[in-house]
């Protein structure tokens, strides 16, 4: 039986709305609310036994990059099935800057859980990446019961430009500094927060703060990590930062400043908020995204592992509205003859992608938007089939 499906896709760029204040304005009942329900639920006691806990995976080393104001340790977790080996794509993530947003740790706790899983997703991330994570990176905050500063008072978010730096963000700094001069550096930097706008979003820096193909790449990230779980994550354009220049207070004004497009480094807004959850969900979709990002091609390699769709479909190409790239998905139950082309809107055949042979599994294949002479299209309407 033939399948076929047809779906539209523009070529060209969206402009979306810009949106301040990337956490939200702290409501005025949050600091009394945060001491009644002891350190937002998770204190340094919870992660000093959630440390231990983790510690009994073969796959974890826990150690102290370096102390708090008040002398706590920050912990950091690297997890990989061999930390050393150099072709390891490395990716960091810090969480709990601001020890009010604990669905920054939630959503962090979830993806430790799944790359500790003996998923065969866990295991192929595993043996192909290496993941730096700090879950509590401002433990004295959290013991506190300080929203957003640390043991001085200081939001450490924003203070990357101070002098001197505070004692936090000199530790991560330099650790920082310390694995972009490895054989394998940092690719992807994620930054955990939660916004009380209660939707989950990336801080989508503007060409004006960084540069057109970088602009690109992160709406790329982006979208790639929206399409793992639909109607989870707000488009790229939804908070727009950046509009005016490149600002120097941020952990991701660092990174672009000393290692400009070479790393994706990215603010994540989880929901602070009642309706929070799917924490497990929200992770996976961001594992999965990075691991697109940095051109891991897990539905290739993996596709016979068994977990294969119900049935044959095209999904929506992600980003949409593109340029120069996109990315079109498609599942396959069993293997089959795959032919996907591109069509305008009066049925010329623009471009095949695909007219082969495929095995079943969870498929993805790029476009951009070159025809099948090896030109570039033009802006308009075009269909997959």
């Amino acid at each position: 039986m033939k399948h076929t499906f047809t779906l539209i896709f523009l070529f060209s760029f969206s402009l979306g709305q810009t949106i301040h204040h990337k956490c939200g304005i702290i409501p005025e009942h949050e600091p009394a609310l945060q001491r009644e329900s002891h350190n937002w639920g998770y204190g340094y006691d919870s992660l000093l036994v959630d440390l231990e806990r983790w510690g009994e995976s073969p796959y974890v080393t826990i150690d102290s990059i370096g102390a708090s104001v008040q002398n706590r340790a920050l912990w950091e977790l690297t997890i990989s099935e061999n930390p050393e080996l150099s072709s390891n794509h490395r990716v960091y993530i810090h969480a709990r800057t601001h020890p009010g947003e604990e669905e920054s740790f939630w959503v962090t706790n979830e993806i430790i859980n799944l790359l500790l899983s003996d998923s065969p997703f866990a295991e192929f991330v595993r043996a192909n990446c290496v993941f730096h994570i700090i879950p509590m990176y401002n433990p004295d905050g959290v013991e506190l019961g300080f929203a957003r500063e640390n043991a001085n008072g200081v939001d450490i978010e924003s203070g990357w430009d101070d002098e001197p730096l505070e004692p936090e963000v000199a530790v991560l700094k330099n650790r920082f500094i310390e694995l972009m001069t490895t054989n394998n550096p940092v690719e992807v930097a994620l930054n955990m927060h939660s916004a009380y706008a209660c939707t989950r979003y990336f801080v989508y820096h503007d060409v004006a703060g960084t540069s057109e193909n970088y602009a690109v790449l992160e709406q790329q990230f982006i979208s790639g990590i929206q399409s793992y779980f639909s109607g989870g994550f707000e488009n790229w354009d939804y908070f727009v930062s950046w509009t005016s220049g490149t600002p120097d207070q941020y952990p991701e004004s660092w990174w672009w400043m000393t290692h400009g497009q070479s790393v994706m480094a990215l603010t994540y807004e989880d929901m602070n908020c009642e309706e929070a959850g799917l924490y497990d969900s929200t992770a996976y979709a961001m594992v999965r995204g990075v691991c697109d990002y940095i051109e891991l091609n897990y539905l290739d390699i993996a596709g016979d592992n068994g977990n294969h769709p119900a049935g044959i479909s095209l999904h929506q190409n992600y980003p949409n509205p593109f340029n120069p790239t996109t990315t079109l998905r498609y599942n396959l139950p069993e293997d089959a003859m795959v032919t996907i082309t591109i069509t305008d809107m009066i049925g010329r055949v623009v471009k095949t992608l695909i007219n082969d042979q495929q095995t079943a599994g969870y498929k993805s294949i790029q476009w951009n938007a070159i025809n099948n002479l090896g030109e570039p299209v033009s802006n308009g309407l075009y269909l997959y089939t």
